[in-house]
């Protein structure tokens, strides 16, 4: 058993100074996978990491993590500080652009290409070019989550052993991120609450002439006495007779006296001695008999009255809101822009449209100050929801949602977002950026747009007006993720680190 050593910009917060809690980021949620396959193998990871603040050391999902802080226009010599600090094989998991001296016989990952942006100056671009051929030099190899980081390092550098470059394209728990359950619209929860009112008041009906329908077929008993207990009703008040029949030709033989109390609290006799009195009594009883038995034959016919009333009343039920997921860090290269411009399009033409922004947000940042402005003054804010999930619970997001949006501009692998999304059946709309080529072919598992607002904006507008190409997307989102399973991710990974490990010859415990 031995430590395994990861090196990265990112992994618990140090954007926000959290520093005990894991960054919602995907960067983040494959390290945090990755630690969990080099556990399974009998090792122990630990993680080296930037930090905006000052240097820190914390212990998270079982997993050491320590901060350096760092100059931002000397990166490199960031990470020649954690290699030297690393406690084992080192795994440098972020920053392959930057001009890093690499610890011999190390391993790499790049997480997508994030110098894509159409605005970089060649120049930037040649020399990204030039810092990835340091890391083809000086890592034994190289896991891209894309086809496009492979095809760069194919086109731009150069490398003799075709392995070096390993895809293993970012994966989703299959078995977790699952299709939401059907639904219970607005018009079953009506049905359910007519249905339980119809039936209590049926059984306020049978409760009030239970006693006289019995009553009634007691005295048709003959050769014993029997009593029967009339409740009745009257102008003059309520109240309850008690009446020994002993055949149906003298139906009132004798009576007794009793003291009943009627709804207001007050009490008084009924002196049941007085023959006429009860027959008068009976009489009314037998009438109210009659009249409740024509009310019961009649249900039937109420109830598919209530029924007809019922179905015209459905139909002017609006259906539940439609909710659109941006399941995305809120900043620059993952769209947030675009998707604030389409969001103020689609909340002004559909009123029953809902947006969720379900991601980070660096506070106190320029991207983060303007969202928050933006939501604040916005004429729709009620229908504006910004929430941060932790990995574990973003799934209840998806199952609320109809229509997920990963509207990057640059700086994208295999997005977890988009897989995420696309596990649980649902539609999306992705930029044709980075690895989302890898996972969506435009038309018939989600739609593909070139980056920006008016393309997203059309898109959105296209799938909110019909349901059939929701419901038809996402069954085929659904279908692409499974090739995407996190076990084929776990073996593939499983490999290559024994057989990295192999290499180093990781054998000794930990050092101290």
């Amino acid at each position: 058993m031995g430590v395994i050593s990861i090196l990265t910009h990112s992994f618990t917060d140090g954007y926000n100074r959290e520093f005990g809690r894991v960054f919602g980021g995907g960067l983040e949620r494959y390290i945090l996978d990755l630690c969990s396959v080099i556990r399974g193998l009998g090792h122990i990871p630990e993680v080296h990491q930037l930090s905006y603040f000052e240097a820190f050391q914390t212990r998270t999902e079982q997993i050491d993590v320590f901060g350096y802080a760092y100059d931002m226009d000397n990166v490199p010599e960031a990470f020649d500080r954690m290699a030297a600090a690393a406690r084992g094989p080192v795994i440098y998991a972020s920053c392959l652009w930057q001009p890093i001296t690499y610890k011999p016989g190390s391993l790499g990952i790049c997480h997508g290409i994030n110098w894509d942006r159409p605005g970089l100056p060649l120049e930037t671009k040649h020399q990204v070019a030039e810092h990835i051929q340091l890391a083809l030099d000086g890592l034994v190899r190289i896991v891209s989550v894309d086809s496009h980081f492979q095809t760069f390092c194919r086109a731009a550098c150069t490398f003799t052993d075709p392995r070096q470059v390993v895809l293993i394209p970012n994966a989703v728990d299959t078995s977790y991120f699952t299709p939401a359950p059907p639904r219970r619209t607005f018009e079953q929860q009506q049905e359910d609450e007519w249905l339980a009112a119809w039936k209590t008041d049926l059984a306020s009906h049978e409760e009030h002439v239970s006693a006289t329908i019995s009553g009634l077929q007691d005295t048709k008993s003959s050769g014993r006495a029997s009593r029967v207990s009339v409740d009745f009703d009257t102008e003059e008040g309520a109240g309850n007779v008690d009446i020994e029949a002993e055949e149906a030709g003298n139906p009132v033989l004798g009576l007794s006296r009793s003291e009943e109390v009627d709804g207001d609290g007050t009490s008084y006799t009924v002196d049941h001695n007085r023959r006429d009195s009860a027959s008068k009594y009976a009489d009314r009883a037998t009438d109210r008999t009659v009249e409740k038995e024509a009310d019961l034959v009649q249900v039937d016919s109420h109830m598919e009255g209530h029924r007809e009333r019922h179905a015209k009343d459905v139909s002017t039920v609006p259906s539940r809101p439609i909710r659109i997921i941006y399941p995305r860090r809120i900043s620059m290269e993952r769209g947030i822009i675009p998707m604030m411009l389409a969001a103020d399009k689609l909340l002004g033409a559909f009123p029953d449209l809902e947006i969720e922004f379900a991601g980070e947000l660096v506070e106190g940042s320029t991207v983060g100050r303007t969202f928050r402005y933006w939501h604040r003054t916005h004429p729709h804010a009620a229908r504006i929801n910004q929430r941060t999930y932790d990995f574990r619970d973003i799934r209840e997001a998806y199952h609320q949602a109809d229509i997920a949006v990963i509207p990057t501009v640059f700086s994208e692998g295999t997005s977890y977002a988009c897989l995420e999304a696309m596990s649980c059946g649902l539609p999306v709309i992705a930029s044709n950026v980075g690895g989302l080529n890898d996972l969506i072919q435009d038309g018939f598992n989600g739609l593909l747009v070139p980056p920006g607002e008016q393309e997203l904006t059309a898109a959105l507008v296209r799938l909110v007006q019909d349901r059939a190409e929701r419901e038809r997307l996402g069954i085929y989102a659904r279908e692409t993720a499974l090739s995407y399973d996190l076990s084929r991710w776990r073996s593939r990974w499983s490999t290559v680190l024994e057989s990295f490990l192999a290499e180093t010859g990781l054998k000794e415990g930990i050092r101290g």
